[in-house]
């Protein structure tokens, strides 16, 4: 099968796609023909692997542990192993999973994978998990969320969009947006009630307070933010910070003072896609894609995510049913006339 590989850190001209061998799912697990997956931030920062060396304690010291290329996918099952009860063979699904820009991949049932919603394409629904997941879980020192002041900061990227609309939509939280000129009306869209253009308004000097500030770009400082915040009020970034100082900070202030500071910690957790999902199903929660490239693109495509302008997500089309189209064998049936 054909996969988007590297086998050391560097720009994105180390990847390649390349002929390996489809994995052969396990009792536990589903086998994936997957049709599209996307770039993510973190998956263009892998690459690299230059922002935190120190996860390359993890991620390999010299050379990546793990040599597939990405981690969103949407797709078709291929293959069940014994003991799967939750998915059949045909199921269209999509979800994370390490490895995920390849022909095929075997997740595990239980893993962070579910029914595709039935209003998307394969393209839309690969760019939904990794920002909405993200968002739930780092916002979620946060909670309970309904009815608060909320400032997402970085408002057009993938968490940043994520974040907006289950603030608006789920928790309906009273939602300022804060995002490029270029994205305001696209913002304004998803949910928020207020936005603002990061080049005309500094909001750390309009006066107005917040019960949250959710830096989605961990560009910010809580620093800066902190008289942003209403007393008792929590500054959530989704970076380390310089010198990696946002963990010890959220430890100083969570005895001193009546602001606090964290680290939203994201995580890809099964239930929060289930919800995901509904949401998508009831119209509350859309996907926001900003470009689309071709597998043998992928150069291309994580050298536009790594400029850090992208608007939502990036997408890439591993398949020719990626765009929604019925496969082609489905395509075959369908012509078959009835008796």
């Amino acid at each position: 099968m054909r996969a988007v590989v590297h086998d050391r850190y560097g720009p994105p001209e180390v990847l390649r796609v390349a002929e390996v061998e489809r994995p052969v799912p396990k009792e536990d697990e589903v086998l994936v023909r997957v049709h599209a997956s996307t770039v993510t931030r973190g998956d263009a920062m892998g690459v690299r692997s230059v922002d935190y060396r120190f996860t390359r304690l993890f991620t390999g010291i010299r050379r990546p542990r793990r040599t597939i290329f990405g981690s969103e996918l949407a797709g078709r099952v291929e293959k069940v192993g014994a003991d799967v009860t939750e998915f059949r063979v045909g199921d269209e699904v999509f979800g994370i999973e390490g490895g995920a820009t390849a022909e095929y991949v075997a997740v595990r049932a239980s893993g962070v994978i579910a029914q595709k919603p039935t209003r998307l394409t394969y393209e839309e629904a690969a760019a939904v998990p990794d920002g909405s997941l993200l968002a739930l879980t780092c916002l979620r020192p946060a909670y309970p969320l309904r009815g608060m002041s909320v400032l997402v900061y970085g408002a057009a990227g993938s968490i940043g969009t994520g974040a907006v609309q289950l603030l608006a939509h789920h928790f309906e939280a009273e939602v300022t947006a804060v995002c490029d000129t270029k994205d305001v009306e696209l913002v304004r869209s998803l949910g928020a009630r207020v936005v603002l253009d990061r080049f005309r308004e500094d909001f750390t000097k309009n006066g107005k307070t917040y019960d949250v500030i959710f830096d989605a770009v961990g560009k910010h400082s809580f620093r800066r933010c902190r008289r942003s915040l209403k007393s008792r009020g929590i500054y959530i970034s989704t970076d380390l910070g310089f010198m990696y100082h946002v963990p010890l900070l959220a430890l100083i202030t969570r005895f001193v003072g009546t602001r606090r500071a964290t680290l939203g910690l994201g995580r890809y957790r099964k239930e929060d896609l289930v919800l995901v999902k509904e949401l998508v199903e009831t119209g509350k929660y859309r996907p926001v894609i900003d470009r689309k490239y071709a597998l043998d693109e992928v150069v291309d495509a994580t050298r536009y995510v790594e400029v850090g302008q992208k608007t939502g997500n990036v997408v890439l089309r591993v398949s020719e049913a990626a765009a929604g189209e019925p496969e082609p064998a489905a395509k075959q049936e369908e012509e078959v006339p009835t008796a």
